[in-house]
């Protein structure tokens, strides 16, 4: 086989031109590399229900660690039961759940397949989800009224939609609009911060919706800059997904409602909802378990999560506090990314002390864990808010 190989590859120097030779040289080269990059880089599903000593090793990692749920997996994690151990983990590629044999060790891609990329139907075409999450301070003040729902998300249609938004100290009476990127829908006022859409003209699949409020104390929404990235199809708006993609996504849902229940269930839908873009769905299932009684840290991490992905760091930094508060003390796992979370929220909101007392407790842990990549990015950060805090 090795002959073959060299003897191929012979044929391919002799006959291909420079240029092509140097492109395939390019590709020999980075390809697997790349290939390896991607299957790493996204998380494939995440721990819905432990009981009993459950363990973690990452890929880069020299020891196991004790895993909870709300634990995000990756492809290349091994994960270890002991003899009383069960875990169900969902995986985000068909949204199977996976149960692990007591007593074992497995690795994630053996139970999880890799999930496809995250994207919006559009006229444009199936434009991808800006996922990224940065650290820059945002134009956001409790002194305009911004929007809070339905903000940076997807809709199920047929549904009553309702409008939210910060309150104004001294505004008695708001101007709310819902436009098109062609047309002005609908305008209503009110004088609370909320209102039902109520507009003759039904709202479309594949639009991409702005809502603009105005206070009578001259503030507006659109004194939010948006902290969206100009490649990002939703912004700051909404959009409705097709009948079609409805009666999927929830025909998914109702299946692990009838395999799961409590915690596991709405971590599962909650999940499911947020991929597809339903991160308005997400929170309102995620919030209405929370006012059931039911207080654990995956759950208010992911709401921290939700609202940080959508640009809302005030919400996001009260429900990644709680998360913190009620995570175990061995889970080096899950206080790393929790700390790390809230430096960049902090950051985000221009409060750098404390930006920088949660990005030094993340390094620390991440350092312990042998996230070595995790770890310099967390630094990177840090120095670069120790610089500016200094130059104040």
């Amino acid at each position: 086989m090795k002959i073959q190989n060299f003897l191929t590859l012979l044929v391919l120097l002799i006959f291909t031109p420079v240029k092509q030779m140097i492109n395939l040289q390019n590709y020999m080269i980075l390809a697997p590399a790349n290939a390896i990059t991607q299957v790493n880089k996204f998380p494939v599903g995440r721990i819905i229900e432990a009981d009993g000593k459950v363990f973690l090793k990452r890929q880069n990692w020299s020891e196991y660690h004790p895993a909870f749920v709300g634990t995000e997996l990756y492809a290349q994690d091994k994960i270890k039961l002991t003899s009383e151990a069960n875990l169900i983990a969902i995986c985000y590629a068909n949204w199977k759940t996976w149960s692990l044999p007591k007593n074992s060790i497995s690795q994630t891609m053996d139970g999880c397949l890799q999930a496809k990329s995250k994207c919006v139907e559009t006229p444009d075409g199936c434009v991808p989800i800006d996922a990224t999450r940065g650290i820059n301070e945002v134009a956001i003040t409790d002194q305009i009224p911004y929007l809070i729902s339905p903000r940076h998300t997807l809709l199920l249609p047929d549904k009553p939609l309702i409008l939210r938004w910060n309150p104004v100290a001294g505004a008695t009476r708001y101007t709310v609009t819902i436009k098109s990127p062609s047309e002005y829908i609908w305008e209503t006022e009110v004088s609370e911060n909320q209102v039902i859409y109520s507009g003759k003209l039904p709202l479309k699949t594949g639009v991409r919706y702005t809502v603009i409020i105005h206070s009578d104390t001259e503030v507006s929404s659109l004194d939010e800059e948006s902290p969206f990235s100009k490649q990002d199809y939703l912004g700051i708006g909404f959009g409705l997904i097709s009948q079609s993609q409805k009666q999927e996504i929830l025909a998914k849902s109702e299946e692990l409602t009838q395999k799961l229940d409590g915690e596991a269930r709405v971590i599962s839908i909650a999940e499911l909802y947020q991929q597809q873009g339903l991160n308005e769905e997400a929170i309102a299932l995620l919030e209405s378990f929370i006012e059931s009684g039911n207080y654990t840290s995956a759950i208010y991490q992911m709401l921290g999560e939700i609202y940080q992905h959508i640009q809302l760091p005030g919400l996001a930094k009260d429900y990644y506090l709680k998360s913190a508060k009620l995570t175990e003390v061995d889970d080096v796992v899950g206080s790393a990314k929790i700390e790390a979370a809230l430096g960049e929220v902090y950051a985000t909101l221009g409060s750098k002390k404390e930006a920088i007392h949660w990005l030094k407790l993340a390094f620390n842990k991440y350092e312990k864990l042998g996230e070595f990549q995790r770890g310099d990015e967390v630094k990177l950060s840090l120095e670069k808010l120790q610089q500016q805090l200094g130059e104040e």
